[in-house]
């Protein structure tokens, strides 16, 4: 849901560019965190779990059109630094087969990694009081809470002025047709009403981050069982 699914050419310069400068700092800051680690063991599992986030983010939920990102997944499974060198990966192989302009890869990556890198950090603090499932489960549904937030914010900031006409980028930019028609509707002859769009976003959002928690607490309590190192704090 937080992924931005925006052409290239819409977003002013100042904003994508930006975004590409901070991630360009994020990553290289989480490769020099990542330095000393035995890359042996970790590139295959960063490969997978790349895999899966790509195929979690073009995999459609229906009917409300969600895409499960499992990056708080990916940050629980290799950490934080990782979750970011992941996110960065996975964004620009969604940018390359059009799912989002190229220019808009840095404020995806920002966002997505955010949502790794935060699962981590509310899952390392949950899991002192709840089992494993639970503690992902819950640190999931605040991640995409946050993430999303952060999406509404980079299109605010961007002051994108939609018209009824192209309710089709609604669609695109909330990857849920139901939400941009809605917006659209409301928005006939003015200015997109972003405080329509919030709403609609919020509100479709929460049943998908449900469905990710969901979703993410299983695979986690299994891991947890089967393979308890690889959920252990780091």
């Amino acid at each position: 849901m937080s992924h931005l699914h925006i052409p290239d050419g819409l977003l002013p310069v100042w904003l994508w560019g930006s975004g590409l400068l901070l991630m360009m700092a994020a990553v290289s800051f989480s490769l020099f965190m990542v330095r000393k680690v035995d890359m042996r063991k970790k590139i295959p599992l960063l490969g997978m779990m790349s895999a899966m986030m790509l195929v979690g983010m073009n995999l459609e939920i229906v009917p409300i059109a969600y895409h499960v990102n499992l990056s708080v997944a990916t940050g629980i499974i290799l950490g934080p630094w990782f979750a970011v060198i992941a996110a960065f990966i996975v964004n620009i192989i969604m940018a390359l087969v059009g799912h989002g302009g190229i220019t808009v890869v840095g404020l995806n990556t920002l966002v997505i990694g955010a949502e790794g890198v935060m699962g981590f950090i509310f899952f390392s603090a949950l899991r002192k009081i709840f089992k494993p499932g639970l503690a992902s489960g819950a640190a999931t549904f605040i991640s995409l809470f946050i993430s999303t937030a952060l999406m509404l914010t980079v299109v605010f900031a961007a002051n994108l002025n939609f018209e009824s006409g192209n309710v089709h980028w609604l669609e695109e930019l909330m990857e849920n047709p139901t939400a941009g028609k809605l917006a659209g509707t409301f928005s006939v002859n003015r200015s997109f009403n972003f405080r329509l769009f919030a709403f609609a976003a919020l509100g479709l959002g929460a049943l998908g981050w449900t469905i990710e928690s969901l979703v993410t607490a299983v695979a986690i309590r299994f891991i947890s069982k089967v393979k308890p190192e690889m959920v252990r704090g780091r």
